[in-house]
């Protein structure tokens, strides 16, 4: 291949006016090489000497799964593939759906083409699982491990994606939280995890006070991790079932991420929290009417506890099937 030999002084200015006319041949990498630096050119350009090297062309980037996996695939096959999927760190989990079974490894390194951070990609093997919400993987491609490090809010959350329950798609809903959280505030954080939305409060409000309870012990243990790996003070991570947890001094703000079943524990949120306080209730609710469902839980339970709830807000976080969405309600908890 040709390549044009140009001083160091001058590559940027030649190398935008060789990609101006078409001259550059961008296929191929570019050479540091001393004093100069050698630009991929299809023909002679501005007098600089021109040089006959044997260079591979680079790896061809791909900025979408479908088209690193075009000519590899049929159309039908194609049509079946499941193109959204979870990034955490450097770890996608990603859904095959069986008619592309043999195909798991071709998809799994197109993928790593695709995205380049990526070290490992984790077929799923089916829904969430047992008390703890976990979920059996299987590596296609990339090094085989489960553990990985993700950043959100400029906070590092350690975790192993097969023995604990984390969701990237809450992220929105823990920045919007710890905006609303203000300075000297206690916060109660039920079914925690491995810590996300305890670590993005400490991080963001350092002279908080937050409790945070989670009854997984794999979970418990990442995110003592993680307090320490993000040098937080203002947390207090804490192993036991919600239900058991025992109120000493009421909380300001009470936040209860789980997806399914958190109405359940609403006796302990509508306990813990001080009159006037937050509680931040999120539950699976119909498509057609979520506010309504949600709203009639939280009501049922407000009445059998002796409270008066009243919405500061509600919205729509995710879809959650076809026809359920989580949503989540800003409570006013008044005794």
């Amino acid at each position: 291949m040709l390549f044009l030999k140009v001083p160091r002084k001058d590559a940027e200015k030649t190398r935008q006016h060789l990609m101006g006319g078409g001259i550059l041949a961008k296929e191929y990498p570019v050479i540091n090489e001393g004093d100069f630096v050698l630009f991929a050119v299809i023909r002679p350009y501005g007098g600089f000497e021109t040089v006959e090297l044997e260079i591979e062309k680079r790896p061809q980037q791909y900025k979408k799964l479908k088209d690193a996996l075009s000519g590899l695939m049929t159309d039908e096959e194609l049509d079946a593939l499941v193109t959204s999927f979870d990034i955490i760190g450097d770890i996608a989990i990603v859904e095959i759906p069986d008619e592309l079974e043999a195909k798991e490894n071709q998809i799994g390194e197109a993928l790593l083409k695709v995205h380049k951070n990526l070290k490992t990609v984790l077929k799923k093997l089916g829904g969430m699982e047992g008390e703890y919400r976990v979920r059996r993987v299987k590596c296609i491609a990339g090094e085989d491990k489960t553990e990985t490090i993700y950043t959100e809010s400029e906070v590092k959350t350690k975790l192993d994606v097969a023995k604990v329950y984390f969701s990237v798609r809450l992220a929105g809903e823990r920045a919007r939280i710890a905006k609303l959280v203000k300075d000297d505030e206690r916060v109660l954080v039920l079914f925690a995890g491995v810590g996300p939305f305890a670590l993005v409060i400490a991080k963001a409000k350092p002279k908080t006070k937050i409790v945070a309870v989670e009854i997984n012990p794999n979970a418990v243990r990442y995110m003592k991790e993680n307090i320490s790996l993000n040098k937080l003070k203002n947390i207090e991570a804490l192993g036991m079932d919600a239900k058991e947890f025992v109120v000493n001094k009421k909380f300001d703000r009470v936040v209860m991420p789980l997806p399914k079943s958190a109405h359940e524990f609403l006796p302990v949120a509508f306990k813990a929290v001080r009159d006037g306080g937050t509680v931040h209730f999120y539950t699976i609710a119909n498509i057609k009417e979520p506010f309504k469902e949600a709203m009639e839980k939280a009501e049922s339970a407000a009445k059998a506890n002796g409270v008066v709830v009243q919405v500061q807000s509600q919205r729509i976080v995710r879809p959650y099937s076809p026809s359920q969405v989580q949503v989540v309600l800003d409570l006013e908890v008044r005794k």
